[in-house]
């Protein structure tokens, strides 16, 4: 039986195509609305989409007919945005930033979300993607959308959203927040949660279980060799070679034979050399061995008869290969490779020592923000005010090495020490930027490795790991006379909720305060303090 006086709101669905999934999710929150408050205060949400509302018809610009048959009527919209920006119209980027337009510019509702999901870079078109990221920079201080990580998260911000929206006009308020229902927002630590105790902490990497394992073998590889040391042989003083064996060496490099006269005479000792270990080699495997009180004997470095050929080196190509050929047992061989070996090994070492001894010195503090009220809040601000010469920014801190910083990356060693972990109490900051698709060229282009400098590659390396950092510290800084400013901002934090930081805050020494400011939406005042830090 029919309900009379029924009042509908016309809700538009708007965004592109690489979005489909997620509309069974936003049906589902209006049908989860229209059954709780709807039917209790006979109204009802009906979703508009060009799909099933709009028809064939003549006579203008395919968008502007959308317009005038539903987009232009409907109550409020839902947009949502990943990858792609969608087709442009006449006036707008697409029709998708048109519609948002017209709603917004009729003084009407418009819950706006970017979802933040992985992305396969070979799936992206990247002028669409780098569309996206513009409109939502366009406004992101104006406070208009929400990002979203899964289907789960889009469907309790959603609820909450046409909650807040519609009930008011159901009931004929304005939206306010009344004394009884209203948000209530503090700093605390991550630790305990506590607000009258905020510890800094250092880390500890020098004696971390990963570069005790790295020195260990290092060890383990220098006493291996000691043991396996190699006699020494008597130098036997080489004579003419045989001419007929000189000039097949000669045939087998390409040479026309009518240049071989001049070979005739060359004697063994003109086509190899003696190899012995660089002196640079030897000073820094002997500058560790001293350190770690290992004594290292003058047998150490004996090769035997190791030697080089000198053929390749002098012939350009393409008659030479551009690197030597060895000759000698191979017992000889593999010597030279385990000494070469154990050189950049204890290269790599030491340029791990060097970075995470000043990673050790830095006064690391964690910190959340909750919300302990009986209601959400919204579009929050955080400053921070810390005095002068303590805070420490991530571009202040050292670079790691370049033999060491490829593996940084790889196992997320930014994240790992530099984030807030989500805890089952604690959230993870929700801010973030979208992550940078900077890829460096050696990603690019795999082809191109093997042409690029290693001074290319570290530079590209270090361009990633800066992009990692500029991703995580997503805090404005500004300086002053006295102090050193800090902001950054939350978008939503609902009840009894507490949420991270984007990432630790670093200092030199624990200042002896922090003062902080937070303003929000719902907050009628600005709520100000000072965090005193142990120690101090």
């Amino acid at each position: 039986m029919p309900r009379p006086g029924i009042t509908a709101y016309d809700l538009l669905i708007s965004c592109p195509g690489d979005v489909s999934d997620y509309l069974e999710v936003v049906n589902h929150s209006i049908d989860n609305f229209n059954r709780m408050f709807g039917e209790l205060n006979n109204i009802t949400l009906v979703t508009k989409h060009w799909s099933k509302n709009s028809y064939p018809q003549s006579g203008d610009k395919p968008q502007e007919l959308l317009n005038q048959q539903f987009v232009n009527d409907c109550d409020a919209a839902i947009a949502i945005f990943w990858t792609r920006f969608g087709t442009p119209t006449d006036e707008y980027g697409s029709g998708t930033e048109e519609e948002i337009e017209i709603m917004l510019n009729s003084g009407k509702q418009v819950f706006m979300y970017f979802l933040d999901l992985p992305i396969n870079p070979s799936d992206i078109d990247m002028e669409q993607y780098q569309k996206v990221l513009d409109f939502k920079s366009k406004y992101k201080e104006k406070g208009l959308y929400a990002v979203i990580k899964d289907k789960h998260e889009l469907q309790r911000e959603l609820s909450n959203h046409l909650a807040m929206h519609f009930i008011p006009i159901i009931s004929g308020e304005n939206v306010t927040t009344n004394n009884k229902e209203k948000p209530e927002l503090n700093i605390r630590n991550t630790e305990d949660f506590s607000e009258t105790f905020y510890t800094v902490h250092r880390t500890n990497l020098l004696e971390s279980k990963f570069i005790v394992e790295q020195k260990e073998k290092i060890i383990e590889d220098i006493a291996e060799l000691k043991r396996t040391s190699l006699p020494f042989n008597e130098i036997v003083e080489g004579s003419d070679i045989d001419t007929e064996e000189d000039l097949k060496k000669v045939e087998i490099s390409g040479i026309e034979l009518q240049q071989a006269e001049i070979f005739k005479n060359i004697t063994k000792k003109s086509f190899y050399l003696d190899v012995t270990v660089d002196k640079d080699i030897k000073k820094v495997i002997k500058e560790f061995a001293e350190v770690n009180q290992i004594i290292i004997e003058e047998d150490f470095w004996n090769l035997g008869n190791l030697k080089k050929s000198t053929l390749q080196l002098k012939l350009a190509p393409p008659f030479g290969t551009g690197g030597p050929t060895y000759e000698g047992t191979e017992a000889e061989k593999e010597r030279f490779k385990r000494i070469e070996k154990l050189y950049w090994d204890i290269r790599t070492y030491n340029e791990y020592v060097v970075y995470f001894e000043e990673i050790d010195k830095i006064n690391f503090l964690k910190l959340a923000i909750s919300n302990i009220g009986t209601t959400f809040d919204e579009d929050i601000d955080i400053k921070l005010i810390i005095p002068k010469k303590y805070l420490i920014n991530y571009s202040d801190l050292p670079m790691p090495g370049i033999n060491i910083i490829k593996e940084l990356i790889d196992i997320k060693f930014i994240d790992f020490i530099f984030s807030i972990e989500e805890t089952e109490s604690m959230d993870e900051y929700s801010g973030y930027p979208s992550y940078p698709l900077n890829i460096s060229s050696h990603l690019k282009d795999p082809l191109l490795l093997n042409q690029r400098s290693i001074a290319q590659e570290y530079d590209d390396y270090k361009d990633e790991l800066l992009s990692e950092f500029e991703y995580l510290f997503c805090y404005k800084t500004f300086e002053n006379e006295n102090n050193d400013v800090v902001l950054f901002h939350v978008n939503y934090l609902k009840h009894n909720t507490t949420m991270a930081f984007p990432s630790v805050l670093m200092f030199r020494e624990s200042p002896p305060y922090i003062k902080y400011e937070i303003s929000s939406k719902f907050s009628t005042e600005i709520i100000k303090g000072e965090l005193t830090l142990n120690g101090n």
